[in-house]
Parts: structure tokens; C-alpha cells; sequence
């Protein structure tokens, strides 16, 4: 714990900036009085020693979620946010994809295009649940392509929004408040075949945004002041499925250590050990 304390201290200021930044949004303390940026300080991303990654790295605030961005892959390698009861419904209004100006990558629409397969400009927080317990302000914030990753079409609008309907439909209902942190995982091994392959195309962006391999999604909830998790690792090949979404659902879930080692984020890495350690150690037996 001690090491991962003093390299969090490096994304304090990140997270202050957060705060100040929301609250001058206008979302007041009195419609938020404990609200903060993500649950158990902001994912961190280290190398295989443990050292705090710095080079690419950085975290860019939103008004209602925080992405820790990659500008060497040009993907977030986390979103969080958090959804509550929601206050509205519907889902907002679109708006035309912008780039994120705080960038070095500074990704355009452009990078998005891909001559093979069928890809979405995926949000990592998402829009509907976004507009619901916020509104429409927090729809604009997520059309910066610092929100997106490049996903498949049928697993957009498959497995990835049937999760996502989970949240804002049910658990958002039923819960107090829903935590959520979710992006990319990457095999750089077959990764660097795919992109080679891409380039051959005259037509490809330059600089393409890399296709994750697989993503994850974790979902921390609060019982009776003790945290408990659903953490899912789903590969992007999944698509449409007639199985009923949270039957299938719970066939992805996966151990928070298990992700970890996967991304090279450490998660709550603030919370005290004899409450990390028994929540990220073993899958959840069952969905929420």
C-alpha cells in the first residue's frame, strides 16, 4: 500500500482539478454533497515493476467522468463515472464528435475510419445514462473522442449495450449509486499484425486508433458502506445473442486482479488492504 500511495500522490492534483471543474459546471455540492471523481483513487497505470507510467499518460476531467487517456494507442485505457436514480428520461440529444484539444495524439474523426469491419466510435461513458442522471451538458462532454474506443458494431450494440442497459436500467433504479471504471484491454502481440495489415490500405488514417482485443468493465456498489464488485472481461468478437443479457452477462465475470494484469492498471489502490485485497481477489460468485 505504501508504494501505491506515494506514486498516487503524482495524480492528486488531477483529481483536485476534477473536483473544481465539476462544481464549476454547476453540478453544486448541495446536488452532489459527496460526490468525487471515481471510487478508490483514480486507476493508476503502471509497467511490470510497478513503476507509475507517466510517459503517454495523462488524466483529462470531465464535468460527470474522468478518462485516464493513452496518447501513444490514441484509445482511453479508463473511463469512470458513476450513474444514480435517474432524474430523466430518454437519452439526449447526439452531438458531432470533437477532438479532445488537451491531447498530444489530438484524434480526429478521421482516425476512426477503418476500411475492414464494421466499427462504432464506442463510448466509454455513456451517452443515455450520461443525459439521465445529468443532463444534457454531460451528453455534449461525451462526444470527445478521448471517450472513445473503435468497437465493433454487433458488440456496441450487443453485448457492450446490454451491459450498459444493465446499469442505467436496472442497477441505477435499484441502487443508491452505481461506480463505474471501464475501457480497453490490448494484446500487443496480435495487435501489431492487425495494424500492419490496416496500413496496407491507402484509405486508412495515417495514425488509426488502435482496436482493443477485449474490454472491461467494473461495477462497485456500496452496502451498508462496504464496497462490492461485478467486474466483466468481455472480447470484442462477442456480438448478438438471444441468451437473456444477464444470464450471459455473468458468464464474463472475471476477477479485479485478473484485470489488472491484464491492462497493467492498479484499481483502488486508495481503499485500506483488508478491503482491496478480498474485493478484487476472486470473480463475484453471481450478478447483483
Amino acid at each position: 500500500m505504501s508504494r501505491r500511495w506515494a506514486i498516487g500522490l503524482v495524480v492528486l492534483a488531477g483529481a483536485a482539478l476534477c473536483v473544481a471543474l465539476i462544481l464549476a459546471a454547476g453540478l453544486s455540492p448541495a446536488d452532489r454533497p459527496n460526490w468525487e471523481p471515481v471510487f478508490g483513487g483514480i486507476p493508476l497505470a503502471v509497467d511490470s515493476t510497478g513503476a507509475l507510467t507517466t510517459d503517454d499518460f495523462v488524466v483529462l476531467p470531465s464535468r460527470t467522468f474522468v478518462v485516464g487517456y493513452d496518447n501513444a494507442r490514441m484509445d482511453p485505457l479508463w473511463v469512470s463515472y458513476s450513474v444514480t436514480a435517474p432524474v430523466q428520461s430518454g437519452s439526449g440529444r447526439s452531438r458531432p464528435w470533437k477532438t479532445d484539444a488537451r491531447t498530444t495524439a489530438r484524434v480526429s474523426d478521421d482516425d476512426f475510419k477503418y476500411t475492414e469491419g464494421d466499427y462504432d466510435r464506442g463510448h466509454m461513458a455513456p451517452k443515455a445514462a450520461m443525459y439521465r442522471s445529468y443532463g444534457q451538458s454531460a451528453v455534449d462532454d461525451t462526444y470527445t473522442l478521448t471517450n472513445a474506443c473503435p468497437q465493433r458494431h454487433a458488440f456496441n450494440d450487443g453485448v457492450w449495450g446490454d451491459l450498459e442497459d444493465l446499469v442505467r436500467e436496472e442497477y441505477s433504479v435499484a441502487l443508491d449509486e452505481v461506480w463505474v471504471v471501464c475501457g480497453p484491454v490490448f494484446d500487443d502481440s496480435n495487435r501489431r499484425a492487425v495494424l500492419v495489415k490496416d496500413r496496407a490500405h491507402a484509405n486508412l488514417p495515417q495514425k488509426p486508433v488502435e482496436v482493443p482485443d477485449a474490454f472491461y468493465c467494473i461495477l462497485v456498489d456500496l452496502v451498508d458502506g462496504a464496497p462490492r464488485a461485478l467486474a466483466f472481461l468481455i472480447d470484442h468478437g462477442e456480438g448478438y445473442s438471444r441468451v437473456n443479457a444477464k444470464t450471459r452477462l455473468s458468464t464474463f465475470l472475471v476477477s479485479i486482479d485478473r484485470l489488472e494484469q491484464l491492462t497493467g492498471l492498479d484499481f483502488f489502490w486508495s481503499l485500506d488492504d483488508a478491503i482491496e485485497d478480498p474485493l478484487e481477489s476472486a470473480p463475484a460468485m453471481r450478478m447483483w
